[in-house]
């Protein structure tokens, strides 16, 4: 009788909870024509319901009141009571039981049972610093700017605070009581002689560090693996360095600039549509500790001083995963990108050079769409391929003169955004999730939701279809009809307003390091990720896109300022254009995943080779013409590749995938740099990728072939447009103007064109002297 009571009782508060979390669903918050929820669906009669966010509960008072800064390479800290280990790089930490870790990274050349390599530069707790008088219980996200983050041990009252940032060597601390222990990891060799007063200089590992005490403060060797630094009363402060060298003339330096502790980073950036440039200022707020020195000693990623005039560079540097980190004793400095422009679709394909056979493919491919939608998975990461897919079609029936077939396929779009949209569905739908501060989709795929992953990818077809739609039909994208759950989506990933409690500043940005995080919680020993580094920047596309289409310049140029870094950042980091980063016994020619510690030649899901290089190309749109800034990296892509696949083939490993999967794909990148090899290369009925057609890589193709090659050497002053050139010589100058009159464009090279309202012009010039031959493209 007895289990039967408790089970009754136990029902009755799992059917009240049911009650409180249908009463939740049953009240969608609106927005526009669209709606969205609080909570997820409480699902079956038991109570079982829809994932949550991951708590994150291990933030400290302050930081609960604004929106968790997931999918960064700190955000660990907030969802285990003790981190995993945090890459700033050069130098390596991690908050644990034992105290706060640092070490310096140092590379090994890992072969996996499948052959393929990885280089790890992992986490090693060379020295461990924690505080005499208290134990801490657990380790919080205490504060964080674009690029420092502090870390707080407490015990009650009693709290031992650290803050780290990316680049730099130094680490600072601060602690309410008590002295201070280092413990090393292997015997410590100490450096006597000639140190400065408040300075104790060792090396461990064969890594040189400095610890910098306050005036008055002693060093007590207990042995030589444990040092104690005793501190003052009211001196509770001190930093740590991981040195280039152990020479007295840097000791003394990096003393200069020890006090001189970071509170706060920031990175402003602007866009000059004049000259096509995003202008980055880095700039650090510091409080000198002791002594007039607020100049900290940074430190600066390839993709931040490659090609670029800083001055003020030292001469010692670091080595890292990402390469050489070069060392700057300054509070700011200024990196300069060109943002080489992207157009929203391309112009019509005449029927002479293959317009005809676009027209032919096009009809099979629209009649597959209608089932081509969540084939593979319901969730918006799936669902948005399909998106993508038929937004691709849309532009290719509209400017090809098909208004039918382009109503059909703009059905389609809105339809199914609408079904996620509406908050009629419970099975797809949307959750503002005010505890973490993020929108959620379900069903959730990929850990988007348990683990905050991969909103970026997700989110990125979203907003580039809704764009398109917009272009098509400027109502439907009013914020008071379906925009405003767009911009729900937007905010989500590149919220850019910082401290809010909705959603926290650029979600999967990481401003320093120049790219995107894919991991939500990062709870890893190898740090963040990212894999698909081509769909981050189908993401920022889609912002440019969905800011120019609703006339929100904001977006527009934020989207221009992301897309703009993460490509710089992905030419060194995933494919080493410039041959600064991969070790060379790496022997890859791109690395299709990179971590905190490490880059690899593998995938998530599979070592199929063509996968593997695949990911970082797809999806293929208009705004994929940065992957042709370096003709020789292509083909050394495909020489890679052949190779690769040679390998992979006398392995045994092959696990049934199509031999020519993605040959879309990779026609279409080919495409960029040799269109006649490309089209060769193609194969109508291979394999086509799922957010990729037969329709639309023809038309690709066809299309380079038509008007050359993209030309990086030539910018305008527009935000959308787009140059190519024919080995003959022959120009294409093409404009989008969203704008309702026309638009007068200039061109570096001297070029110039009125744009015309709602519509992409293009203007072709075959030499100096001929008459251009200008013509317009519209959606609609």
């Amino acid at each position: 009788m007895r289990y039967l009571e408790v089970f009754a009782v136990a029902a009755l508060f799992v059917l009240a909870g049911q009650a409180q979390a249908n009463a939740t669903f049953n009240n969608p918050i609106t927005d526009g024509l669209g709606a969205y929820f609080s909570a997820p669906h409480p699902g079956g009669f038991l109570g079982s319901s829809d994932p949550s966010p991951p708590e994150a509960n291990y933030r400290t008072a302050a930081m609960m009141k604004m929106a968790a800064p997931t999918n960064q390479w700190y955000s660990s800290l907030m969802f285990e009571r003790w981190s995993y280990p945090l890459f700033a790089t050069p130098v390596s930490y991690r908050a644990g039981p034992n105290g706060f870790e640092v070490g310096v990274p140092t590379p090994t050349v890992s072969k996996a049972t499948s052959g393929f390599k990885e280089v790890i530069w992992p986490h090693r707790a060379e020295l461990t610093i924690s505080p005499t008088a208290f134990k801490p219980v657990d380790a919080r996200l205490a504060g964080h700017g674009d690029w420092n983050v502090e870390v707080q041990m407490a015990n009650g009252s009693d709290k031992f605070d650290a803050t780290i940032l990316h680049g730099s060597p130094f680490s600072y601390y601060k602690i309410t009581r008590g002295d201070v222990r280092l413990k090393f990891d292997t015997d410590a060799v100490i450096a006597g002689h000639g140190v400065p007063s408040g300075v104790a200089s060792f090396v461990v590992d064969g890594h040189p560090y400095a610890a910098f005490g306050p005036s008055g403060c002693s060093f007590t060797w207990v042995s030589p693996r444990e040092m104690i630094l005793h501190l003052p009363a009211g001196s509770g402060y001190f930093s740590v360095a991981a040195l280039p060298n152990d020479s007295m003339q840097t000791i003394e330096l990096f003393k200069q600039h020890a006090y001189a502790f970071v509170t706060n980073t920031r990175a402003e950036w602007t866009y000059d549509a004049k000259t096509s440039r995003v202008i980055t200022h880095f700039v650090v707020t510091t409080h000198a500790m002791q002594g007039g020195e607020t100049v900290p000693i940074l430190g600066l990623y390839p993709h931040q001083w490659f090609d670029q005039s800083i001055p003020g560079l030292l001469p010692d540097v670091f080595p890292s995963v990402r390469g050489t980190i070069k060392l700057l004793a300054a509070d700011e400095f200024t990196t300069q990108m060109t943002y080489h422009g992207i157009i929203p679709f391309w112009p019509k394909l005449p029927a002479a050079v293959g317009g005809s056979r676009v027209d032919s493919l096009l009809g099979g491919d629209v009649a597959k769409m209608y089932g081509a939608f969540g084939v593979q998975g319901p969730g918006t990461y799936w669902i948005g391929k399909g998106l993508g897919r038929a937004a691709q079609l849309m532009d290719i029936a509209a400017v090809q003169g098909k208004a039918g077939e382009a109503q059909k396929l703009e059905n389609m779009l809105t339809q199914h955004m609408e079904d996620f949209f509406s908050g009629k569905n419970s099975s797809t739908y949307f959750v503002v999730d005010r505890s973490i501060g993020t929108t959620i989709g379900y069903p959730q795929e990929y850990g988007s939701v348990s683990h905050m992953n991969d909103h970026h990818f997700h989110y990125g077809y979203w907003i580039n279809a809704a764009a398109q739609v917009a272009l098509r039909d400027p109502t439907w994208a009013a914020k008071d009809h379906w925009g405003g759950m767009v911009d729900q989506l937007v905010h989500d990933i590149a919220t850019d307003r910082r401290g809010l409690k909705r959603d926290p500043y650029l979600r999967n940005f990481d401003p320093y390091e120049g790219h995107s995080w894919a991991s939500g919680d990062e709870m890893m020993n190898d740090g963040n990720n990212q894999e698909s580094s081509s769909e981050a920047i189908n993401a920022w596309a889609g912002l440019i896109f969905w800011g120019a289409a609703t006339g929100d310049d904001k977006v527009r140029n934020l989207g221009i300022y992301l897309y703009t870094t993460e490509v710089q950042a992905v030419d060194d980091y995933w494919f080493d254009i410039h041959h600064i980063v991969f070790a060379p016994n790496y022997n890859r020619v791109l690395a299709a995943q990179v971590f905190g510690d490490k880059y690899a030649y593998n995938t998530w899901w599979t070592q199929n080779p063509r996968e593997i290089q695949g990911i970082n190309l797809l999806p293929i749109t208009p705004a994929s013409t940065y992957l042709g800034r370096d003709p020789g990296y292509i083909k050394l892509f495909f020489d890679g590749l052949k190779k690769e696949e040679a390998q992979y083939a006398s392995s045994g490993m092959s696990d049934g995938t199509p031999s020519d999967i993605w040959q879309d794909v990779f026609a279409e990148y080919k495409a960029l740099a040799f269109p006649k090899v490309a089209r060769g290369d193609w194969n109508s009925q291979g394999s086509s990728e799922a957010g990729d057609s037969r329709t639309h890589a023809y038309y690709w193709i066809k299309s380079l072939q038509y008007m050359g090659e993209p030309d990086f050497g030539v910018t305008a002053d527009t935000p959308l447009y787009a140059v190519f050139k024919k080995a003959g010589g022959a120009e294409t100058y093409l404009a989008f103007n969203p704008g309702d009159s026309s638009l007068p464009v200039k061109y570096s090279d001297g070029a110039k064109l009125d744009a015309a309202p709602h519509a992409l012009t293009r203007m072709v010039v075959s030499d100096p002297g001929a008459t251009p031959n200008i013509s317009e493209s519209k959606l609609n």
